[in-house]
């Protein structure tokens, strides 16, 4: 199947498919709306952007409908193209940048008067005045419209992934929470062994394989900073520089903190506090998630789906570990990774880096679910409850296009 061991997802359990088609062919054919704690679906259609009624109050908010964006990509533009500094604007959660996504944003103290953004990439509805901004998580999950190209697969197949999705999937973190090649995964186990410098080269310097536009930027850093932070040699003062000014824009915050170690040398802890906090909290997250995924797989590889308690305790330094089946699980994982101590998970040089236990469905058991065919196409529609991935259950499903 479509299994990925590098974010820890070894096994779905249940029935195999081997259904074929293409996704993500144009961003329209990947539809995310968020859900409000009330039940309403964000539309994406445009609307003429009529003011807030009522009375002025501390934050403006709309509705944001964007296009081949990343949600801080987005907030990044906004912040710019108002003149104000990002940390006002607030979000209910991140959304998919290969897509069509709909989300509700908050400003604080900005007048609708001032708001005149004309961006090709996003719009803007609903707009209103609230006494609360937006803030992680304030939401009750999101609502998918998927289109699969040119679709390989019976009804009858369909027919009972239906049904078998309906009882739950595993709820794994999907490969997306783990950053391009798993490369947050790669950088919060080194925060975790200590080792700062080996995660700021990785973070920053190490090559990435991706053929994206950066990686000639990335060989002309690794060339001047590589043995500066590895070995402790002396740099080219002049042939940094350069290559610092000459760093596009996308690639801001490896400017920023090259810049940081050139002032303060071995700060990389520093350096790496710079990058904004919600990419921070992404990095050393990650390695969490990797590891509640490794403990889901074992468990329903032992004990199956249908025997898996209702949910799973993420492992964090202020976990309490018993003599059950669930606990015995993550001292394997544990020991499998080489972590001696819950203490590991504590880093008192990187407060944000310490990560506490928290408790997470072991199930995902989309809402709604519709599956229809239109031509050679099909188009899945269903919700989930906010902190699940739709691409689970693409990945169970497309063996052929999620592969090892």
């Amino acid at each position: 199947m479509g299994l990925d061991e590098n974010a820890g997802i070894l096994t779905f359990g249940g029935h195999s498919y081997d259904f074929d088609g293409r996704l993500f062919t144009e961003n329209s054919d990947f539809i995310v709306q968020e859900i409000e704690d009330d039940g309403t679906i964000l539309s994406t259609e445009r609307q003429d952007s009529t003011g807030p009624s009522g009375e002025k109050k501390d934050f403006l908010t709309f509705t944001l409908v964007k296009e081949g964006l990343s949600t801080p990509e987005a907030m990044r533009m906004l912040a710019r193209d108002l003149h104000i500094n990002v940390r006002r604007i607030g979000y209910n959660g991140n959304k998919d940048k290969r897509a069509i996504t709909s989300q509700r944003i908050s400003i604080f103290k900005l007048d609708f008067e001032r708001f005149k953004i004309q961006n090709q990439n996003m719009f803007f509805r609903d707009f209103n005045y609230s006494e609360a901004g937006c803030k992680i998580g304030a939401i009750y999950g999101n609502r998918f419209t998927i289109r699969v190209r040119e679709f390989a697969g019976d009804d009858s197949d369909l027919s009972e992934l239906s049904e078998e999705v309906k009882k739950g999937l595993p709820n794994f973190y999907g490969p997306q929470r783990f950053g391009s090649q798993h490369l947050n995964v790669e950088v919060s186990k080194k925060i975790f062994a200590r080792d700062f410098r080996g995660a700021f080269y990785s973070l920053v310097l190490e090559e990435r394989k991706d053929g994206r536009s950066g990686d000639k930027y990335r060989e002309d850093l690794r060339n001047i900073f590589g043995n500066f932070v590895l070995n402790d040699e002396e740099i080219d003062i002049e042939a940094a520089r350069g290559a610092l000014d000459a760093l596009p824009g996308f690639m801001y915050n490896e400017k920023m903190m090259l810049r940081h170690l050139m002032e303060y040398k071995h700060d990389y802890i520093g350096a790496m506090r710079l990058l904004p906090k919600y990419f921070r909290l992404m990095i050393v997250q990650a390695y969490q998630s990797y590891m509640f995924n490794l403990v889901l797989s074992r468990l329903v590889g032992s004990i199956g789906i249908d025997n898996l308690p209702e949910e799973l305790p993420s492992i964090g330094y202020d976990l309490t570990l018993g003599e059950d089946r669930v606990s015995d699980v993550i001292r394997e994982v544990m020991a499998s990774e080489g972590i001696e101590s819950l203490e590991s998970f504590k880093v008192t040089q990187i407060p944000e880096a310490s990560l506490k236990t928290f408790n997470r469905s072991a199930l995902i058991v989309p809402e709604n679910l519709d599956i229809k065919r239109e031509g050679n196409d099909i188009i899945l529609s269903f919700s989930l409850k906010k902190g699940s991935y739709a691409t689970i259950l693409l990945m169970k499903m497309f063996p052929s296009i999620y592969k090892d």
